[in-house]
């Protein structure tokens, strides 16, 4: 075993480096980004078939990639970050449905706007993120 083979991961039974981590990441982010922006670029040259392919090809290649390989490709930090960014998700989506519900209903009370069913659906889609999350955080503490 040489000196590169233990610094990149490689070999057998060597602990994978950062670098390895890293790269298997990239991998797995870019096979979706790819696959997003060939079917953004199908779509403009109106081939949505091809389009909805190059979509799933991309996601097959980071299932693909998240399941196969060789490395734990997410560690402790990763969870702090998920758990932080999830946690400033909700609050905004909180904030939004909070001050959109009640500011629809107002205005449209006081007939100053009437919204357009669009803004509805988009308020019960952020109603739905936290049944989502109700049932997933029942769901996780009864299992745990």
């Amino acid at each position: 075993m040489t000196e590169t083979d233990l610094r990149s991961g490689g070999g057998s039974g060597e602990t994978p480096t950062v670098s390895t981590r890293r790269r298997y990441r990239r991998l797995l982010f870019s096979s979706v980004g790819v696959g997003v922006v060939a079917n953004v670029a199908l779509r403009l040259l109106s081939y949505p078939v091809a389009a909805e392919a190059a979509y799933w090809v991309g996601i097959v290649g980071f299932l693909t990639v998240w399941q196969f390989s060789p490395v734990t490709l997410f560690d402790e930090r990763d969870a702090e970050l998920e758990r932080r960014a999830s946690t400033v998700t909700l609050v905004v989506a909180a904030v939004v449905l909070v001050l959109g519900a009640s500011g629809a209903r107002t205005l449209d009370a006081l007939g100053i706007y009437d919204a357009p069913p669009f803004v509805g659906g988009v308020l019960y889609g952020y109603v739905g993120l936290f049944v989502v999350f109700a049932v997933a955080y029942g769901w996780i503490s009864r299992t745990r």
